[in-house]
Formats: structure tokens, C-alpha cells, sequence
């Protein structure tokens, strides 16, 4: 696996054609009701946390969101900063994985493949309420294994924070699979793991399908198969990758070169066969949003770095006076 802090690289991405490379966030009605969403999202987590007697250290997690792990758990698989996963927790990335969306042409109706790992929980939060203020189709396969202070906390994974989140009435989408991740997505390499079990052991507890494989390669594979059974025939438009699983990210080079954000066209596409989704998907035409450098992702999109406490979601005043209602059957 290819060692990519979450919070160090970020390159800045020009904006695709025909994008309005001007507009502010909550320029549209999607953009607004995404961020409001996460907002709920982030409540509804918090709540069910502590309700689990889970407490929120305010030493790594100041803004008590409830979705920053722990520094090193059974779940841990690599080195991070807390900076970084407390700035993901802004609900403004919902906008802009909203502003995405509309930039890349998406439809209501459009299938959306998402990629998530532990390590930014945040982050794939953020994608789902923006494709639920879009009336996209998101179709998620997550991994279990985190960074530090992720999703890594052992019965309360992001598997257990989106089931709360359906019964809350907030979000309501199922996981299609999930996966141990770790080292080459096997389980193995967390830093505290004498057995080398506790990936796989917490993958199976939520009883969903689990991506298998005897490499890489295959397991790589086998998510697109997942994808592709899950979207029933419909193409999928676009591809969501949060956080560096190597299914999803790949083993190359060449994915350290990726550029953040939205990526319309393959910079340098590797042949491997482990080069990722993220490379599999851009050469078959569809667009990718890559959610990994926390840091280069909020400076190029006008947010703050490690804010307490996190801004309020604002709407622009002329966008305010012609916000239009809410769709029949939309969340807010």
C-alpha cells in the first residue's frame, strides 16, 4: 500500500470545462441542502456514539462531532493527523462534492460508485449526502481499516455510524459490500494486530458481503463486479474514492500523481493490473472525485484548515432570496 498522508499532499486541480470556476459554494439550491445534510449527519453520529457510552475526547476532537476516531486502535492501519480529520469534518465538503457532481454533468438518477475507507469517514459522508441533495444513486463499498483517528473505533465503523443514520431517518443508503483493507486490501498490516484478525473479524461482524480475493488484482476485480451488479444494468457515471485503500487508489506510482478533487481525464494511467478503480474507471471515460489530501482539498476550495469552531453552513444573500422549496420527498 502506498504510503499517502491524508493531510500533506494537495495539488491544486483547474477546473473542468465549462465549470464556473468563480461560483462560491452554496451557489446552488443541491450545494446548500448537501451541507445542511452532513450537518444532521454529524448530530445524528454524535448522538448514537454517546448513546453507545463512546466518549468524544475534545482533546482530538474539539468541535465534538462524534466521527474523529482514536490515535491507535485494533483498527489502525497507518499514520495521520487529527488535523486533517477534523478539518474533513466541515459540512461545506458536502458542497463541494455537490459542486463536483454538477461540474462532472450528473443527472438525477445516475448511478455514483463509491469508494470508502475508514481513514475519512467525513469525507464519505460527505459524498452521500451530496448524492442524496442530487437524487444520485450511490452505490458504497467501504473498508474497514483506518488511519489514525478515522473510523477506527471497533463496533462503531462507519458500517454502524450509516445504520444510524437510516434509522434516524438522515440518510437511506446500504453498504453493497465491505472490505477488511489494510495492507493490498487483506487485513493484514495494522500497527496493533498481533493476530492479524481484527479487519477481517470487524468486516464480517456487520454481516454484509465481503470483497474476497487471493490478490489484489482479484479483489480490485471483484468490487467492479459488485459495482456493476449493484447499479442493475444502469451505467455508472462517475466514481468516489475517499481515503487510500489500495483497491480503490492502486500501488503505483502513478497514483501518488492524482490530482485532488475532480478528475475528468487519466493524467498517466498505469497498465497494472493493481493500479486501482481509480484508474479503471478513468479509462472507461467515467469521472472521478478523489477525496484523499485533506489539506490541498480545503485550500482549493476556499475552506479553512483545522477550524474551532467549524464555520456555520451560510447561504449567499442573492442565492438566499430566490432559494427555491425543497423537491416532494427530498431530505433538507
Amino acid at each position: 500500500m502506498l504510503a499517502a498522508p491524508c493531510g500533506v499532499r494537495g495539488q491544486a486541480v483547474a477546473p473542468p470545462a465549462g465549470a464556473a470556476p468563480g461560483v462560491p459554494l452554496m451557489a446552488t439550491a443541491a450545494q446548500r441542502s448537501a451541507a445542511v445534510l452532513m450537518t444532521r449527519g454529524l448530530a445524528s453520529i454524535k448522538a448514537r456514539r454517546l448513546a453507545r457510552g463512546i466518549p468524544i475526547d475534545r482533546g482530538i476532537d474539539p468541535n465534538e462531532t462524534g466521527i474523529i476516531g482514536d490515535e491507535f486502535t485494533p483498527l489502525t492501519t497507518s499514520l495521520s493527523e487529527a488535523a486533517a480529520k477534523r478539518t474533513s469534518a466541515n459540512p461545506a465538503f458536502a458542497a463541494v462534492v455537490a459542486r463536483y457532481f454538477e461540474q462532472a454533468g450528473l443527472v438525477p438518477g445516475d448511478v455514483v460508485a463509491v469508494g470508502g475507507s475508514g481513514s475519512l469517514p467525513a469525507f464519505v459522508l460527505a459524498a452521500l449526502c451530496a448524492a442524496r441533495a442530487l437524487d444520485l444513486e450511490p452505490v458504497v463499498i467501504y473498508s474497514i481499516g483506518s488511519s489514525m483517528y478515522g473510523a477506527n473505533i471497533p463496533g462503531f465503523t462507519f458500517v454502524d455510524m450509516l445504520a444510524g443514520l437510516r434509522a434516524d431517518g438522515v440518510l437511506p443508503y446500504e453498504l453493497a459490500a465491505v472490505a477488511p483493507g489494510g495492507e493490498r486490501d487483506s487485513g493484514r498490516g495494522v500497527l496493533f494486530d498481533e493476530d492479524g484478525t481484527a479487519l477481517v473479524d470487524e468486516a464480517r461482524r456487520s454481516g454484509l458481503p465481503l470483497v474476497e480475493g487471493r490478490t489484489l488484482a482479484e479483489r480490485v476485480q471483484r468490487r467492479l463486479r459488485i459495482y456493476e451488479r449493484s447499479a442493475r444494468g444502469k451505467p455508472i457515471r462517475c466514481f468516489v474514492n475517499v481515503g487510500g485503500a489500495s483497491a480503490n487508489f492502486g500501488d503505483t506510482a502513478a497514483s501518488l500523481d492524482l490530482p485532488n478533487g475532480l478528475v475528468l481525464r487519466a493524467p498517466h494511467a498505469p497498465e497494472s493490473p493493481t493500479r486501482g478503480l481509480v484508474f479503471e474507471f478513468l479509462t472507461r471515460g467515467v469521472p472521478v472525485v478523489h477525496l484523499l489530501f485533506v489539506k490541498g482539498l480545503a485550500r482549493d476550495n476556499g475552506l479553512p484548515y483545522d477550524p474551532v469552531p467549524l464555520p456555520a453552513v451560510t447561504l449567499p444573500r442573492a442565492v438566499e432570496r430566490q432559494a427555491p422549496e425543497p423537491r416532494a420527498g427530498a431530505s433538507p
